[in-house]
């Protein structure tokens, strides 16, 4: 399966490289390999075979394929940096070898992986484009059903606050006006009413989870966040910025919350740093591949206090699906 994984050659240029791409090519080399593991050097050969034309012309030199491959080992390191133990991968002899730590894969590696997939679908990129044993319509369906579980601890453990998983179709079945309401009787601030405007079937109205600090003294001006998961292409598209001040509170409340709603973006994707600053102007705060895991290993701490966080339970059988599909 490992020798089917596409680097997408046209994509990689000396302007503008996309480490991030070729660090998940890495990675899923390494996790879909039988040793669990993928050199530096496979960089170097899939350059010279994708730009094999190029290269014969003089026009992509061996020092450029060293510069991609030594670039992107770099870009792994701070992956591993900032993820430390919630990261699921090793860099070893010199940054030569990278091995995914299969004996003990827990649930922020976990979430780590299934991130992994979704960023690189058929639909949003060319890494999965050949393998023999891409993951069929129904697992799919699963992948994005578990990051939903994953997005709704991920910010539980952002803000150390319980979490509900409020997008459609919600965990325990129940439609919006009865999840709303159960929500807001922990969050008290605010009187639950539709307006005689407001759409007449709504699912979620675009917020896919909801998350407070729980104010002990029932008074209002805590923490309370509204997050948007998102794992398609255009998840840039579907910020839920002026939506969650401008239209949800008055569609759905007779009196709004004192309490402003903090909107949050959860993501599959590792994003370019240089673009981050342009992605929270955009979207909000902005949970991703390098930020979930870590919040993840927090939400089990939070459950072990007794904090609820709805659907943490399904972390495991997102946890089993990835052993299973990887043979872990």
């Amino acid at each position: 399966m490992t020798d089917s994984i596409n680097l997408p050659c046209e994509q990689i240029s000396r302007s503008q490289l996309d480490v991030d791409l070729v660090a998940d090519y890495l990675e899923l080399k390494a996790i879909m390999s039988e040793d669990k593991s993928s050199l530096k050097k496979d960089i170097v050969i899939a350059l010279e075979h994708g730009f094999d034309d190029d290269f014969n012309n003089g026009s992509f030199e061996t020092e450029e394929r060293e510069r991609i491959a030594s670039e992107t080992i770099a870009r792994i390191k701070l992956r591993s940096t900032i993820l430390k133990t919630t990261y699921p991968f090793t860099l070893e002899i010199k940054g030569q070898i990278i091995y995914l730590n299969y004996d003990h894969l827990n649930f922020a590696h976990t979430s780590y992986v299934v991130s992994l997939l979704l960023s690189n679908l058929r639909s949003v990129s060319e890494l999965l484009v050949n393998i023999t044993n891409y993951p069929s319509s129904d697992d799919v369906r699963l992948l994005r059903e578990y990051f939903q579980y994953i997005a709704t601890a991920a910010i539980a453990g952002e803000i150390g606050g319980r979490a509900w998983s409020f997008g459609f179709p919600r965990p325990d079945h129940s439609n919006f006006f009865d999840k709303l309401t159960e929500i807001w009787t922990v969050v008290r601030d605010g009187k639950i009413e539709a307006d005689p405007s407001a759409p007449k079937s709504p699912k979620d109205d675009g917020i896919d989870v909801f998350a407070c600090q729980e104010p002990a003294d029932g008074l209002p001006g805590f923490l309370l966040v509204a997050a948007q998961v998102a794992t398609g292409r255009n998840w840039d598209k579907k910020s839920i910025l002026s939506h969650l001040h401008d239209r949800f509170p008055k569609r759905w409340f007779k009196r709004e919350p004192a309490t402003k709603m903090l909107a949050y973006h959860v993501i599959p994707f590792a994003r370019p740093d240089y673009m981050f600053r342009d992605d929270v102007l955009t979207v909000g705060n902005l949970l991703h591949r390098t930020r979930i895991p870590s919040r993840i290993l927090k939400a089990e701490a939070l459950v072990k206090n007794g904090i609820e966080i709805e659907g943490f339970d399904k972390l495991k059988e997102a946890s089993d699906w990835v052993k299973r599909y990887f043979d872990i």
